[in-house]
């Protein structure tokens, strides 16, 4: 059997309902008082989740209060949740601000507040990839290439004088996996 199974892969931000910055901005929820909602949506367009929210800001520091109600299992427990997420903005270098989500998450008993553009849904509560163990599917990728460059130096050598940059950093990809910067 060719290939392997790995019980251990992480759960990908791409499986898991989100909230980003940029959706705020985009559709206008980033100035004094505003209410709006999000719906997602599967593949075929069906509803799959949605929410309201709340968003207020001042200055420099906010907040967005969640509210929606949280299924467990297959309908059974059915929890109605509205809690706030801190919100700050930090200046931008050329003017404006850029504002950010404050990950309202404990883990190991200790508060996450990390700053982030996107929060993720990974149970009951929105929350920051790293609070939640999230990975990006593109890391899941394997390049078989790289695999088959750390069997071959002489190949290596060939890549690293390549004039195409993607030549290059699949050569250079190689040399890290090798653990050897010299050949």
């Amino acid at each position: 059997m060719r290939g392997r199974w790995n019980r251990n892969k992480k759960e990908t931000t791409e499986a898991h309902k989100s909230i980003s910055m940029s959706f705020l901005k985009q559709h206008g929820y980033l100035s004094g008082v505003q209410w709006g909602g999000l719906k997602w949506t599967d593949g075929c367009g069906e509803e799959t989740g949605s929410i309201g929210f709340r968003i207020w800001l001042e200055g420099s520091v906010g907040d967005i209060r969640f509210q929606y109600t949280y299924t467990q299992g297959h309908g059974d427990h059915k929890e109605r949740l509205d809690y706030p997420v801190k919100l700050v903005a930090t200046p931008c270098r050329y003017g404006g601000k850029r504002w950010w989500f404050i990950c309202p998450l404990t883990k190991n008993g200790i508060a996450c507040r990390r700053r982030i553009l996107k929060l993720y849904l990974g149970g009951e509560y929105f929350g920051c990839r790293h609070c939640y163990e999230l990975t990006y599917q593109s890391c899941q990728k394997h390049d078989a290439r790289v695999d088959r460059l750390c069997e071959d130096p002489a190949l290596i050598r060939e890549l690293l004088k390549s004039k195409d940059w993607s030549q290059r950093t699949l050569a250079l990809k190689a040399l890290f996996k090798r653990g050897s910067l010299f050949l």
